[in-house]
C-alpha cells in the first residue's frame, strides 16, 4: 500500500515570492475540493436496477499498483453504497449478476519539473555577444492524487476475441488538498452524486 498524499509540492532551489494575495492558496482544504463527473450520453440508466461494488480500493501510483482497505477506504465504499441506494439501485453481491459495477481507485501521478528562475543578476558571460543569463536551474516535484469512481455496464457486455469487456457509463474524479481527510468522505461522495442527477432511477 502506498502512502496517500493529495498535493505535495517540493521545491529545491530558489523559493518563489509574491507581494500579492494568492486566492488559490487562501482556500481552505475543503474549499479546494474539485468534482468532475461525466457519463455516456447514450446510456439509459433506467434499465439498470442492481449494482455491486469492489471490496477494496485500487491504488495506482505511476507504474505501480496495489489495493487498500483502510478506514478512509471503507468509509468511501460505504458512502458510495448509500448514495447508489438513494438513487434507487439495489446493492447485490458480485456473484448475483449485478447490472452495473462500481470501481473505486486512488490514483497518484508524480512529475519532475525543471525551470530557470528569473533573476536581476546577469553574469557568467562577458564575451563579445553581450551579457549572459544565469546558467542554473531549479527542480521541483509535483505529486497529485485523486479519487476515481467508475460505473461499468455489466448488463450489456461487449464480446471481443479475448473475452468480455465492459463500458464505463459514468465516471467521477475528486481532486484537491483534502481528499485524504476522512471527515470529508461523506461530502465528497454526496457531491459527485449530487451533480449526477441523471443516475437517479426512482
Amino acid at each position: 500500500m502506498f502512502k496517500k498524499a493529495s498535493f505535495l509540492l517540493l521545491i529545491v532551489g530558489l523559493g518563489l515570492m509574491s507581494c500579492s494575495k494568492d486566492p488559490i492558496s487562501d482556500l481552505s482544504n475543503e474549499e479546494s475540493l474539485v468534482y468532475i463527473t461525466n457519463h455516456d450520453q447514450s446510456a439509459n440508466f433506467t434499465q439498470y436496477k442492481t449494482f455491486s461494488i469492489v471490496d477494496s480500493v485500487l491504488i495506482v501510483e505511476n507504474t505501480r499498483a496495489g489495493t487498500s482497505l483502510d478506514d478512509i477506504d471503507r468509509a468511501m465504499l460505504q458512502r458510495l453504497i448509500t448514495n447508489m441506494e438513494a438513487m434507487g439501485y439495489k446493492h447485490v453481491g458480485r456473484k448475483e449478476n449485478p447490472d452495473v459495477g462500481i470501481n473505486v481507485s486512488w490514483i497518484t501521478n508524480t512529475y519532475l519539473n525543471v525551470y530557470q528562475p528569473l533573476s536581476s543578476y546577469y553574469g557568467g558571460y562577458w564575451g563579445g555577444y553581450g551579457y549572459g543569463y544565469p546558467s542554473y536551474y531549479s527542480y521541483y516535484e509535483t505529486s497529485e492524487s485523486s479519487w476515481v469512481i467508475s460505473m461499468l455496464d455489466f448488463k450489456n457486455p461487449q464480446t471481443t476475441p479475448s473475452g468480455k469487456t465492459f463500458n464505463a457509463i459514468w465516471e467521477a474524479q475528486i481532486r484537491g488538498a483534502a481528499i485524504g481527510d476522512q471527515k470529508l468522505v461523506d461530502k465528497m461522495a454526496d457531491s459527485i452524486f449530487g451533480q449526477s442527477g441523471y443516475l437517479k432511477i426512482k
